[in-house]
């Protein structure tokens, strides 16, 4: 009895014992995730074990749990029998003896040999032709599980909302993220759905076997690093939109990582584009010349004076040689007290408020409009690179445009929120450094005029 105690409060302690197994940091956090949660979402590459992580977790739940009962659903009978239900055979030979005498594994279903029908896992199809199969299930401990979730319809989740009528449910969706549409995808990507899921996210790297020469090859094998397939399967992310927004993908996955080398002089500017609310993010994105420098670096829920402030230091324990001739922020809203916060404590801030006219009001709906079309100009050159984040590279490719008279306007931020996507914040940053109106220090065409003096006097109480 401590023994099964010790099983049911330490998963990766179970899975050692049971199986002779030591689970990977990324398999323990989805043990965990699972372990504590009710909603639990879990979206991976290949190669790092979520397979045999539900595996584990299947006869976690019937050998540590009265009453209960697991199901996993899945799109196919060929992609049940080759994928989970295959891992849980090859699991039922790994077990000890002094379990296995407990637990009897056939073609359909694993049960504890004294509760057949109180402690059991089965498996189910889970496609538009069976819909009704997620109704009716119920259990003190009902675990759910949906293996390869994109390809399960809609309408499946829809029945399976009934398990949450008893006392102890748990339903968990795992798959490689292989579509943009779905309610696999909005359980990440919804801003109101994502909320009550625990995400967890694993990548081909999470394993620690994975040597570099491998990735190298198995990179190669999948396209490339601007591939969707490499996507999916090694980053464990979500394709880039199919259709070419505002930015068409080849140039941006051309940019990833490229070589490229500044003209020496030119300024570094910054972009910020500040959130009021915790639906969006506040970003700080860096760029010199043709280069975007690191990662866009993203700021929690915060007051104005807390964000101001972390830009300061940002600004303060940037090397000299590297501080910004201009921090273009965003100062719609919120961004218009940030800009000021920020002009008070020395900052080189331009004021850039996208909703107003753009400088080209002839061909651009707006201001917002042109800073987008200048950022897919400065990718069309062909000689710029951008780190490989690849929250950034799908937001570079979200936005579409249409004409308004003969003016070009960009996808809105709220109109990309209605189709259940996040706002593209990072890309936001990264268009306003476009917005700048700092010279090159070395040519006549870009030479600012005076050096910036900085109020270093001011500060947070």
């Amino acid at each position: 009895m401590l023994l099964l105690e010790k099983f049911r409060a330490d998963i990766p302690f179970f899975a050692q014992q049971a199986f002779g197994a030591t689970l990977n940091p990324k398999q323990v956090e989805f043990a965990t995730a699972f372990q504590n949660n009710t909603q639990i979402t879990f979206r991976g590459g290949i190669g790092f074990g979520k397979t045999f992580s539900m595996a584990v977790l299947i006869y976690w739940a019937i050998i540590c749990h009265n009453d209960v009962q697991v199901t996993i659903f899945g799109p196919s009978e060929d992609q049940i029998r080759a994928g989970i239900w295959k891992e849980v055979g090859n699991l039922y030979g790994k077990l000890p003896p002094f379990l296995k005498e407990e637990i009897e594994y056939t073609a359909t279903r694993l049960y504890r040999a004294s509760q057949p029908t109180g402690a059991f896992a089965e498996t189910r199809l889970a496609n538009k032709d069976n819909v009704e199969t997620a109704r009716g299930i119920h259990q003190i401990n009902n675990f759910v599980f949906v293996d390869e979730a994109t390809g399960v319809p809609d309408q499946v989740f829809a029945e399976l909302q009934n398990i949450f009528t008893d006392p102890n449910p748990k339903l968990c969706l795992i798959s490689n993220p292989s579509k943009t549409s779905g309610f696999f995808f909005e359980t990440f990507e919804h801003p109101d759905v994502s909320a009550v899921w625990t995400k967890v996210h694993g990548r081909l790297t999470d394993n620690p076997g994975i040597t570099p020469e491998r990735l190298k090859a198995i990179t190669a094998s999948f396209g490339g690093v601007g591939s969707n397939e490499y996507r999916v399967k090694v980053l464990g992310e979500f394709p880039l939109e199919d259709e070419d927004g505002v930015i068409p993908r080849e140039l941006v996955v051309e940019a990833i990582d490229r070589d490229v080398s500044p003209t020496p002089g030119y300024p570094v500017i910054w972009g910020f584009d500040p959130s009021g609310t915790g639906k969006d993010r506040s970003v700080l994105v860096k760029r010199r010349d043709n280069q975007m420098l690191g990662d866009p670096v993203v700021y929690g829920t915060m007051d104005p004076e807390q964000l101001a402030a972390r830009i300061r230091d940002e600004f303060d324990r940037t090397p000299k040689g590297d501080r910004p001739a201009e921090i273009c922020v965003d100062a719609l809203g919120v961004g218009h007290g940030i800009a000021g916060l920020l002009r008070v404590m020395g900052m080189p801030v331009k004021d850039v408020v996208v909703s107003n006219k753009a400088r080209n009001p002839d061909r651009f709906y707006s201001l917002r409009d042109e800073l987008w079309f200048k950022a897919k100009d400065w990718f069309a050159t062909g000689n710029v690179s951008i780190p490989n984040n690849p929250v950034l590279v799908t937001e570079l490719c979200l936005p579409s445009y249409e004409f308004v008279g003969a003016k070009y306007k960009v996808q809105s931020k709220k109109d990309i929120r209605k189709l259940g996507r996040k706002s593209p914040d990072l890309a936001d940053a990264l268009c306003l450094t476009f917005a700048s109106d700092a010279r090159h220090t070395q040519f006549g065409k870009y030479a600012w005029s005076k050096p910036i003096e900085m109020n270093r006097g001011w500060s947070i109480i």
